[in-house]
C-alpha cells in the first residue's frame, strides 16, 4: 500500500509540475528595431557595403584601362611584353572573382560584429525576465511557426531594457 501510495504521489507531483510550465514568447526583431542605436548599426552597414562597392568599381576600372591600353598598344609590344599585361590582367581577373565571392561573408561577418551586443543585451534580459516572471521556455516568434499560448513577453524584456 505504501508503494502504491508512493508511485501515485510521484506521478502527480510529474503531472503537476509538468502543466505549472509557463511558456511565454517574443519577437527579438521588434525589440532589435526598437534598441537605440541600432540606428547607428544600420548607417554603418551601409557605408560598409558602400565602401565595398567602390572598391569593386575600382577594381573593375581598372581592369577595363588595363584591356583598353592593352588593345591599343598590342600591335608595337613585344610578345613578352603582351604576355605579362596579359598576366596581369588574368591576375586582376582572378583578385575581382575572389573578391566578389567573398563579398557577402565580409558583410555578414561585419553585421555580426556591429549586432552582437544588441543580442547580447537582449538575451541578457530576457534571462532576467524569465528569472524573474519564473518562464520555464520563452520563444522566439520568428522561428515559431504556430503559437496559441503562452504570454507575450516582448513588453516585458522591452521594459526591462528601457525600450518604450
Amino acid at each position: 500500500m505504501k508503494k502504491i501510495t508512493l508511485i501515485l504521489t510521484i506521478c502527480i507531483i510529474c503531472i503537476t509540475s509538468t502543466f505549472a510550465q509557463k511558456y511565454g514568447h517574443i519577437s527579438s526583431n521588434e525589440i532589435m528595431m526598437a534598441m537605440p542605436g541600432i540606428d547607428s548599426v544600420q548607417i554603418k552597414l551601409a557605408e560598409f557595403q558602400e565602401s565595398l562597392k567602390i572598391l569593386h568599381e575600382n577594381m573593375t576600372n581598372e581592369l577595363q584601362l588595363k584591356k583598353e591600353k592593352l588593345d591599343k598598344e598590342a600591335g608595337t609590344m613585344s610578345s613578352a611584353v603582351r604576355k605579362v599585361k596579359e598576366d596581369e590582367i588574368s591576375s586582376l581577373i582572378y583578385r575581382i572573382q575572389e573578391f566578389e565571392y567573398t563579398l557577402e561573408d565580409s558583410f555578414q561577418e561585419e553585421q555580426m560584429k556591429l549586432v552582437a551586443p544588441f543580442e547580447e543585451k537582449i538575451m541578457n534580459a530576457i534571462n532576467d525576465v524569465a528569472k524573474e516572471n519564473k518562464y520555464s521556455y520563452i520563444f522566439d516568434t520568428r522561428t515559431l511557426l504556430f503559437y496559441e499560448d503562452g504570454d507575450d513577453v516582448t513588453p516585458l524584456v522591452k521594459k526591462k531594457l528601457g525600450i518604450k
